[in-house]
């Protein structure tokens, strides 16, 4: 059975679909990248209609009388929104007939980057670069910025503001300081290329928070506890230290981080063990590990990456404490990028002690977990992750106790 005939008999079934799929294939057929959830339309009352929606969806949150709903990855694809939009009588922004001028565009943008592999390959078969081209060929030299842009950032190592970014590749400080516009949105694109996240709009905006980007050097900050040093022109500055034999916490910003080449901590310190979530961070300042200590805050931005390549290069190791669902170890991935990271608290032996107090595993995070198993097959926590996917129950970090 084609897309097509798959669609037209999932309407004939069920009429009431129609106006919750609408939203869906109106945004594919602009050439917008969906985003990972969306909110479809009012609280259906007909029972068969929400049984129709929970099987097309899966997990569903009905909220103030509206749906939302993750949109699963088979309903991504291309040929089945294509023919969705068919079935629905909604027109695709035309191309133009300009395939072969888009072609050739792409082409000397691969040959200006050659580096940038997979940037080239998410370009070559992204249907809103297709559409934006064909009907906009001029766009090519925000492109090219745009790709000067992301040489830079796979290059960086120190944190960028987006006015900064947009100034020196785009000629315009204001152009990527819109989070909705899209030339933000296509660099966030190129990015994601290089890390293990699905497309979506939000895991874009990660994906530049992990190369160094942040919207505001006073406000991207990073909370740390532990004896460490900044070394700035060769001298060390101990005021974090300092700060730490007071049992005081600090909050570090970029300013903070600026001009530093090194960090320095005492002998016996060797490790940092990264947290994802605030409650547990103020546990372990209290435990008197032989450690830094640093939250994340979820998946983390600019100023802990930086913080984390510092740490890398003064030869620590990282153990990272997070939940034990898809994302929880998606970050642990993701700070394994720039330290070695081991899990604490929160690996296979953790989760089964604590089998009487796991979370049940639904929806878009399950949907999260299938993709990295089969997208990434050398993914650092995969066997984490199966034992997640294959109990379907996940160890939140509050749920976290001591043996006794």
């Amino acid at each position: 059975m084609t897309p097509s005939d798959l669609w037209k008999k999932r309407i004939e079934q069920t009429p009431g679909l129609v106006p919750y799929l609408e939203p869906i294939a109106k945004k594919w057929a602009k050439g917008v990248a969906l985003p990972k959830r969306m909110t479809l339309g009012s609280e259906p009352r007909d029972p068969d209609l929400r049984i129709a929606l929970s099987r097309l969806f899966g997990e569903i949150d009905y909220r103030k009388g509206k749906i939302i709903a993750a949109i699963p990855k088979p309903l991504r694809d291309n040929l089945t929104l294509e023919a969705l939009a068919e079935q629905l009588g909604i027109r695709i922004i035309p191309k133009n007939n300009s395939k072969p001028e888009v072609s050739a565009i792409l082409q000397r943008l691969r040959l200006t980057h050659p580096q940038l592999k997979p940037v080239h390959q998410w370009m070559a078969h992204s249907p809103e670069i297709d559409r934006l081209l064909s009907n906009n060929p001029r766009y090519a030299v925000t492109l090219l910025g745009l790709l000067k842009a992301a040489t830079y950032l796979f290059d960086n190592s120190t944190p960028v503001t987006l006015s900064k970014l947009g100034s020196v590749f785009l000629n315009d400080s204001k152009i990527l300081r819109n989070k909705k516009a899209l030339p933000y949105s296509l660099l966030g694109g190129m990015m994601l290329q290089f890390l293990e996240l699905e497309d979506y709009p939000e895991n874009r905006s990660v994906a530049l928070r992990q190369f160094g980007v942040i919207s505001n050097p006073a406000t991207t900050n990073a909370a740390l506890y532990g004896p460490l040093a900044l070394i700035r022109n060769g001298r060390p500055d101990p005021w974090i230290a300092n700060r730490h034999q007071r049992r005081e916490i600090v909050i570090l910003n970029s300013t903070n981080l600026e001009n530093v080449e090194a960090v320095q901590l005492p002998d016996g310190i060797g490790t940092v063990i990264t947290t994802e979530n605030a409650a547990p961070f103020h546990e372990l300042t209290l435990e008197n590990h032989q450690a830094l200590v640093l939250y994340t805050g979820g998946y983390p931005n600019a100023i802990i990456c930086r913080l984390l390549d510092l740490l890398h290069e003064a030869g620590v190791s990282c153990k990272h404490w997070g939940d034990s669902d898809p994302n929880g170890l998606l970050i642990a991935s993701l700070i394994d990028r720039r330290i070695k990271t081991t899990l604490f608290r929160c690996g296979i032996e953790e989760v089964l002690r604590h089998a009487n107090d796991l979370i049940p595993l639904k929806g878009a995070p399950r949907q999260l977990g299938l993709s990295l198993l089969k997208n990434h097959p050398d993914f650092k926590f995969r066997e984490e992750l199966e034992l997640t996917l294959r109990t379907d129950h996940w160890l939140e970090q509050e749920s976290w106790h001591p043996s006794t």
